[in-house]
């Protein structure tokens, strides 16, 4: 069999080091047709074709020598030399073979184009499409896998497009988190192809905004949801890296209980002493999530995606609604920056919603870091309780003895509570005795779980009545530097006191335990969050 003119280099270069008999396996197994291409060979892959260590020893010193003569003018080579992986000189040879897992998934950087199978469409974006597909491993096990391909033009694949496909690739070959979509590998065919970890049920977006008879999800499961996205996102800034693109749709579900952040068109390394990333020129950005700073000067931080995180739990909380929504994009700016929010959510209780008012803060510094959203997140996590007896009168939530009942609003006065119930879905107030929580010892619920007491009747964002109907504007926290010094009674937007506190005393004083901390000494310990 001739060798392919294309690939001449190749033999030539095996030829050199007396390593010819590895052409064939080189080109079509591991599909290498380009120098550039062993920027994503692994040594594991070299295994799998028999080359041994001093053999590839052999090969990565004569590629260091082809790399340091004129370089290649190609466009894999353009894009490939400014986003590959940190090391861009290849680290083949090793006396200590390196374990990379399996898949169920090893990351396979390059996989050979007939490996993998496309199958139906899964959805489409800026410059790639997703399909589902199939990877036959070379034991002849098949891997369910998504297939994203770079949209290719009749002039080939050129362009900003090109360059955040690549980039993209290169920013989840080295993501290994359990809530972030894993990258097996990269396919060098026509049209360029990452081959990704399949999330089978779909994006979390489409689950929200499922039509009956598809049930909702549970408060406590949306809450789970946020702590494993702000887990990832933890992870995400740790490691230098701006999302840019934090919203429901980029949350796959790949388990009804297990959440992973996907879609890395947008991520950014974060660079110099302010540690942000500003846009170089116009392009797409989702501004219905976006913080004022990126709206207005194209600047990314790790405080800007804590603020697309609160939009995050409003879309959870709100089922699926588009944020801002009639109000156009030139608006939304002139909004944020008059101190208006989104309003609370039907099913988020005020301990949440309280949590993304402080998402929103106007100056980046104000807002939480996602390793401290982690803590809020425990201190609003909401009561689990079990009904102990029926509850029927009109108005109420109707629910039975033995019903699991997640309690969304409470105070220690009230003998009214509002929550849902885990076998119906529905939400509605309902009386305290009729619940003892699972933290009680068995006895009627009798301590507070949040601030608000709802009434029969209760209306909720969603129709006429309720917040919603208040306004769409909600008060922001304090400017930087701006004292809190307003009695409650006289702050807009926040949620109202269960307790009287003195003028003065700032809403952040209620204790993670629905105490007020200014009348009630914090206790030890804090509640533990239930287990994924």
């Amino acid at each position: 069999m001739l060798p392919e003119a294309g690939s001449l280099w190749l033999l030539k270069l095996l030829r050199d080091i007396q390593l010819a008999q590895f052409y064939w396996p080189i080109l079509e197994e591991l599909n290498v047709t380009r120098p550039e291409h062993f920027d994503f060979v692994k040594p594991e892959d070299l295994d799998g074709i028999g080359m041994g260590r001093p053999a590839q020893r052999r090969l990565s010193e004569a590629l260091k020598r082809l790399r340091s003569g004129p370089k290649s003018k190609n466009w894999v080579y353009k894009i490939l030399g400014g986003f590959a992986p940190e090391h861009k000189e290849p680290t083949l040879p090793s006396d200590s073979p390196r374990h990379l897992p399996e898949p169920e998934g090893g990351l396979k950087c390059l996989i050979p184009e007939g490996a993998v199978c496309r199958g139906e469409l899964l959805g489409s974006g800026c410059f790639g499409v997703v399909h589902r597909g199939l990877w036959t491993l070379p034991s002849g096990k098949s891997v369910p896998v998504a297939v994203k391909s770079l949209r290719v033009g009749p002039e080939g694949p050129m362009g900003t497009e090109l360059g955040d496909f690549l980039r993209e690739v290169s920013v989840m070959m080295n993501l290994e988190h359990p809530h972030v979509l894993r990258l097996h590998g990269l396919v060098l065919g026509q049209p360029l192809q990452m081959v990704m970890e399949l999330a089978p049920l779909g994006s979390l977006h489409a689950r929200l905004t499922a039509p009956a008879p598809t049930p909702p999800l549970l408060v406590a499961l949306l809450c789970l949801f946020l702590r494993q996205l702000a887990g990832a996102m933890a992870y995400l800034g740790a490691r230098g890296l701006v999302h840019r693109d934090l919203a429901t749709r980029n949350l796959l579900l790949a388990s009804p209980r297990t959440i992973k952040v996907a879609d890395f068109g947008l991520v950014r390394p974060l660079g110099g002493a302010r540690g942000r990333y500003v846009m170089g020129g116009p392009r797409p950005i989702p501004y219905a999530w976006c913080a004022p700073e990126s709206l207005r000067h194209g600047a990314f931080s790790s405080a800007s995606d804590v603020w697309m995180f609160g939009v995050t739990l409003w879309e959870m909380f709100s089922g699926g609604e588009e944020p801002w929504a009639g109000v156009p994009p030139y608006l939304i700016l002139q909004r944020l920056e008059d101190r208006a929010r989104l309003p609370r959510p039907p099913l988020c209780s005020r301990a949440l919603y309280s949590l993304a008012l402080r998402c929103w803060a106007p100056h980046p510094a104000d807002r939480p870091s996602f390793s401290h959203l982690e803590g809020l997140l425990q201190e609003a996590w909401p009561s689990e309780g079990c009904c102990v007896k029926d509850v029927t009168e009109p108005g109420a939530l109707r629910m039975e003895t033995g019903d699991a009942i997640t309690v969304i609003e409470g105070s220690p006065d009230s003998t009214i509570w509002k929550g849902q119930n885990g076998r119906t879905f529905k939400v509605g107030s309902f009386p305290a005795s009729a619940v003892t929580l699972a933290d009680a010892g068995g006895l009627p619920a009798t301590r507070p779980v949040h601030r608000g007491t709802p009434t029969w009747g209760d209306q909720h964002p969603g129709g006429v009545d309720g917040d919603r109907k208040k306004a769409n504007l909600w008060d922001a926290p304090p400017a930087r530097g701006q004292r809190r010094n307003v009695p409650l009674e006289r702050m807009k937007g926040g949620a109202e006191c269960a307790w009287r506190h003195p003028p003065g005393v700032p809403d952040s004083t209620r204790s993670h335990w629905g105490r007020c901390g200014f009348c009630h000494p914090e206790p030890q310990g804090r509640p533990a969050l239930p287990p994924e």
